[in-house]
């Protein structure tokens, strides 16, 4: 899975599941600041997260992930241990 699908996979989660609005959404844009998530909201997305990729990861892994591109960067990097 390329950088750019998963991208917009995320961005469509962050739009649908958590009614943020699309023009907000940047590669630069962080979760709790630009995003304005909770840790509540946070642990919610990792959870999906998982499931929709099928991953093998620990909700601890994601802690220091403050990015919408260090996550994306993070779940292309563990998709690719995978194969």
């Amino acid at each position: 899975m390329t950088y750019d699908e998963v991208l917009a996979k995320l961005t469509e989660i962050l739009e649908t599941d958590f009614r943020i609005p699309r023009a907000k959404i940047t590669k630069e844009a962080t979760f709790r600041g630009n995003l304005g998530m909770d840790s509540l909201d946070a642990m919610d997305l990792i959870f999906v997260l998982k499931k929709v990729y099928k991953l093998d990861a620990r909700t601890h892994e994601f802690r220091d992930l403050h990015s919408v591109d260090n996550v994306v960067a993070f779940i292309v990097k563990k998709l690719a241990a995978t194969r």
